[in-house]
């Protein structure tokens, strides 16, 4: 079953990828009249002839899958316009793609792809270390050391509570065995998580359920932080497209049954979004690979990130400022809830 769906991962984005060998970017079914939305020029046909923008635009939910089809990485100088705009002027970048001033930036979902393969990259340079290929390579003679561990932890918390139901103990002597069972009780626990852990891996846990196996796989991260980052390293950039999806339901709940925003709009804010904060966690690990990083610099990268969040969100959806400041907490947490959703399901994949 996994293997299916990360075949389904690479078809999706292998879609996103078949428009890079083409030059047109938004094609045109019918014929337009009236000003063109990018440049104002007239237009009188499928193309506006000043700056080449197609005079049909699309603004349907549907249209989002036409985009990921369709979205092209052929950036040439449009790169040098999108930037500066989606780091300074994220809300007006976002609202002008939206209201259809969009031949002289980057596609939003052209940009994300971009930005998830880039971290991708960028990723596999910084994560090469002892402790990745050591967990790595865990074989089944390590698995069963891990059980005669166990084995030996349980006989440690018997021969304790033997100790301890023995008569006439003094306080102290009691206070102190009961200290020894609490700590040779949180080793065990640590064993088994590390445990369960390997064995979802390794897919010795399908048979107690999905349920079973995210929670037991979550919990393990909890405690092996190295193991998920590397095992997450694997399937995030394949999947990211799905933190789209994921997102979309909780932006459309900030403005319930507004008829004013189309779920398209959403997309593209959140398309945007994610694909700013991309390239804002590249930048910080490069900073990190060449030892530029300290705490300073961290609480400057995560102020500016909180930053662009609210200014994105204020000026994309021509809020006032006490509209966007009481549904900001709101946005935070879901975008907190969001990324959770979503390594668990990279957890599930792993």
């Amino acid at each position: 079953m996994t293997g299916e769906i990360e075949a389904a991962g690479d078809a999706v984005t292998g879609a996103m990828l078949a428009r890079a060998t083409e030059p047109d970017h938004g094609e045109a079914h019918d014929v337009g009249h009236g000003a063109c939305l990018n440049c104002g020029a007239v237009v009188a046909g499928n193309y506006c002839a000043q700056c080449g923008q197609a005079a049909h635009l699309h603004r349907s939910f549907g249209a989002i899958g036409h985009d990921l089809a369709h979205g092209v990485l052929h950036f040439e100088g449009k790169i040098w316009t999108t930037l500066p705009e989606l780091a300074l002027r994220p809300g007006h970048l976002t609202r002008r793609y939206i209201h259809g001033e969009r031949a002289k930036f980057v596609s939003p979902f052209a940009l994300f792809l971009f930005s998830a393969f880039l971290m991708y990259a960028i990723f596999s340079l910084t994560s090469h270390g002892p402790e990745a290929g050591k967990m790595v390579q865990m074989d089944k003679g390590e698995i069963a050391e891990l059980k005669q561990e166990e084995a030996r932890a349980d006989a440690q918390i018997a021969k304790i509570e033997a100790k301890l139901a023995a008569p006439g103990l003094s306080a102290a002597r009691k206070a102190a065995l009961t200290e020894n069972l609490v700590e040779a009780r949180e080793e065990r626990q640590g064993l088994t998580m590390a445990s369960g852990l390997t064995e979802a891996l390794r897919g010795e846990g399908v048979n107690g359920g999905v349920a079973q196996t995210v929670g037991t796989a979550i919990s393990a991260a909890a405690k092996n932080p190295e193991f998920a980052y590397y095992k997450l390293k694997a399937n995030a950039y394949k999947f990211s497209w799905a933190l789209i999806l994921i997102s979309l339901p909780f932006i459309w709940l900030l403005f319930p049954f507004s008829r004013r925003y189309k779920m398209y709009d959403h997309a593209i804010y959140i398309t945007y979004s994610i694909a700013f904060m991309s390239l804002l966690f590249s930048l910080s690990m490069v900073l990190t690979m060449v030892h530029v990083t300290s705490g300073l610099v961290t609480l400057a990268l995560m102020l500016f990130a909180i930053w662009h969040m609210y200014r994105q969100f204020k000026d994309a959806y021509a809020l006032s400022r006490m509209g966007a400041v009481w549904r900001l907490p709101l946005l935070y947490g879901f975008a907190c809830v969001s990324l959770s959703l979503f390594f668990t399901f990279l957890v599930m994949m792993a």
